[in-house]
């Protein structure tokens, strides 16, 4: 019986994957690229035979120690001690992959993406937990089969320090998951690594993938370690593990949404990222401008509850589309400016058909040249931002901006005029939203006049935290102001964290404060955490932990 199960978690190679060995000239070819990285000169061949002999060495070391190292400890004090350790520490990721290659050609199983999808919508929940010295090929592979989602741990000895058969690994992916190890199930494919570890971690079930020109060997030399079944297909998984009579996995519900932005190569469809947002706690989700009507056809959207709608979504023509073709709010060409309110008028019928009582709403820009920024930034990550050159490249960006403003920020004002009369059929609220770029409208200056235009029951403020952050790094608004000004116009909030000025990111992997946001928050502000797909399932768990910790949301 397998009605106790409630997690399963996945070893990786020989079990998701399949390795098949190079054959020499593709070995040396692979082996030319890290001498050519290095900068070296050396014979390909009695470099493979230095770097074989060292990776045996490792693993050997390896395996007594139950430990693993990282790519750049690996390779500074293993595979290659006697070069400098500072040059080989930077390129440790790159020569460690292109020594994989070398190595191995590690492909997917064909199965694997059906079963692991199957095992997720009959309700189990997903981890993987696999030695291996590579930090990047695994979250690759799973983003590559949008199935990052699926998974709410992925372990890597090389990044935790540790490798099976050492239980440790295992309840560290339990102690993540929340989950007792006697309610998982481990499936591997080596009985001295998995087997074992999962026993020692007391974990309920242990099932074997076999491979059927090794496993007879690999057997004899572990008579004492058997599994609970053995398979010779991941299909036959589906067998021992059916629907969980009871699939609805419980979870704290957040007041918050999660938007679809975060769907994106994680998930094959989006009721899998819907069922994922809800076993994150998320009450409801933000449809942003990434789905359009094929990925919401045959969907029964009656099943969730949605916040907010971000136009333009549905996105049949995309938002790089429209901005290439100036087809935006914000154009002086009557013709272009009516194609831009036509998508968001389409993004207003589908939060009507929701339920949904705002759409977040972007004003459009000055100018779609980001030539003179894109410098500024390339300024600002290279640490030069106190200089005259930076200074005076700031100054050309506002007067160029000024130069140019005055028809464009009239179309916008136009056009909200006509979408506040379409909107307020349906009683739906728009939400004008600060911007990431500084061409783009509104300025601060600008969303005061704007939503001068309306009631705030008809027309708010959408606070994106990490747009404010930038255009304070980059000098051009403190992020304060829009606080000070706007507050009590925030209809909703967008909450995602900022590295350098790259944003999007789950809370607690930049350095936003998020006390200060929080503080500044109406009560019934709708709140979004925002995020791109390279966020793991794990790492927006703990940045929900953050925005809980610091008031931004609340359990509901």
């Amino acid at each position: 019986m397998t009605d106790h199960i409630e997690a399963i978690l996945f070893d990786m190679g020989g079990t998701l994957r399949g390795s098949i060995q190079r054959d020499e000239a593709s070995k040396l070819r692979m082996v030319s690229r890290i001498i050519d990285l290095l900068g070296a000169e050396a014979s390909p061949d009695e470099f493979a035979e230095l770097l074989t002999a060292r990776a045996t060495e490792y693993g050997r070391w390896a395996r007594e120690s139950r430990t693993e190292l990282n790519e750049g400890e690996l390779w500074t004090k293993w595979m290659l001690p006697d070069w400098p350790a500072d040059k080989i520490g930077e390129i440790a990721v790159s020569l460690n992959q292109h020594w994989r290659e070398a190595t191995g050609e590690r492909t997917i199983f064909p199965e694997t993406r059906d079963v692991v999808l199957a095992l997720f919508r009959s309700g189990y929940r997903l981890g993987l937990v696999s030695n291996t010295v590579s930090s990047v090929e695994v979250p690759r592979e799973l983003r590559q089969l949008e199935l990052s989602g699926c998974f709410e741990t992925v372990i890597l000895s090389c990044v935790v320090g540790l490798r099976k058969p050492d239980p440790a690994i295992l309840l560290e992916a339990t102690r993540r998951m929340g989950v007792k190890p006697e309610r998982c199930a481990y499936i591997g494919d080596r009985l001295n690594r998995d087997v074992q570890a999962a026993r020692e971690a007391n974990f309920a079930k242990v099932v074997i993938l076999r491979d059927p020109e090794t496993f007879a060997a690999h057997q004899s030399n572990h008579p004492d370690l058997i599994s609970d079944h053995y398979v010779d297909n991941l299909r036959e998984l589906l067998d021992i593990f059916p629907a969980r009579p009871n699939s609805k996995i419980s979870s704290p519900v957040l007041d918050a949404s999660l938007s679809t932005m975060w769907a994106k190569k994680n998930f094959p469809t989006l009721p899998d990222f819907f069922e994922a947002t809800r076993r994150l706690g998320f009450a409801r989700i933000e449809l942003n401008h990434q789905v359009d009507s094929a990925m919401l056809a045959g969907i029964d959207l009656g099943k969730y509850q949605f916040s907010s709608v971000h136009e333009p979504c549905p996105a049949d023509i995309s938002t790089e589309e429209l901005k290439n073709r100036d087809w935006l709010i914000s154009s002086p060409d009557g013709d272009k400016r009516k194609r831009g309110v036509e998508a968001i008028k389409r993004s207003i019928d589908l939060a009507q058909e929701r339920s949904a009582s705002i759409i977040i709403v972007h004003c459009g820009n000055a100018s779609a040249d980001l030539t003179l920024e894109k410098r500024l930034r390339m300024f600002f990550e290279a640490g030069i931002t106190e200089t005259d050159e930076y200074r005076d490249l700031k100054q050309s960006l506002i007067e160029s901006r000024a130069a140019i403003i005055g028809p464009r920020f009239k179309a916008v004002k136009e056009s909200l005029l006509e979408l506040l009369a379409y909107a307020g059929q349906f009683h739906i609220r728009l939400g004008l939203e600060n911007r990431y770029h500084y061409f783009d409208i509104p300025t601060p200056d600008e969303m005061g006049e704007l939503l001068a235009l309306a009631s705030p029951d008809q027309l708010g403020f959408i606070y994106d935290v990490g747009h404010a952050e930038v255009m304070q790094r980059l000098g051009f608004f403190s992020h304060e102001i829009w606080l000070q000004r706007f507050a009590d116009r925030i209809s909703g909030v967008h909450l995602h964290d900022v590295c350098g000025l790259n944003d999007h990111y789950a809370p607690g992997l930049g350095d936003v404060d998020f006390q200060r946001v929080a503080s500044q928050l109406p009560r019934d502000a709708f709140r979004t955490c925002e995020l791109q797909g390279f966020n793991s399932t794990e790492q927006i768990k703990n940045g929900l932990q953050v925005l809980i910790e610091t008031g931004c949301i609340k359990l509901s």
